[in-house]
């Protein structure tokens, strides 16, 4: 008897969808949007509601800095948003700033060149500032400095 593998494969295959895990079921949240269990258990909201308090979290004139650090502005069409991922901040209320978008995630500290500091997004930063999937791995590959 010759023994065939796609045999056992596709009764594997069933097996493993038989006993999916309960995790993956849709539900809603309290906002009204389809999440998975899994992403309600571990936050409490979905996913848009997280990044909505996020940027609540931070001030107004710290998510335009954000924008900058990204090249998120009007300026650049949105499609090239993600071409830098840096922004130097010396001593003052630009450091103050960067740092209020570290302790909320959206930036990490670089290291330091005189008496300025670098600063970069993070990937949860750059949903917050909008941008998409391909902007999102453009800012990641910048490693500009000092």
């Amino acid at each position: 008897m010759i023994y065939d593998l796609s045999r056992a494969e596709r009764q594997h295959r069933a097996i493993a969808t038989e006993s999916a895990p309960p995790i993956l079921i849709r539900k809603l949240c309290a906002c009204g949007k389809a999440s998975t269990a899994k992403q309600l258990a571990q936050h409490g909201k979905c996913a848009a509601c997280a990044l909505a308090a996020v940027r609540d979290a931070i001030m107004p004139g710290d998510f335009a800095k954000l924008q900058h650090m990204l090249g998120a502005v009007q300026q650049y069409p949105k499609s090239k948003w993600g071409w830098r991922n840096y922004f130097a901040a010396s001593s003052g209320q630009q450091h103050e700033a960067m740092q209020r978008l570290v302790a909320a995630g959206l930036a990490t500290t670089g290291r330091t060149c005189g008496d300025m500091t670098y600063f970069y997004a993070t990937r949860l930063g750059c949903k917050a500032a909008g941008l998409d999937g391909a902007g999102i791995k453009r800012a990641m590959e910048d490693d500009d400095g000092c």
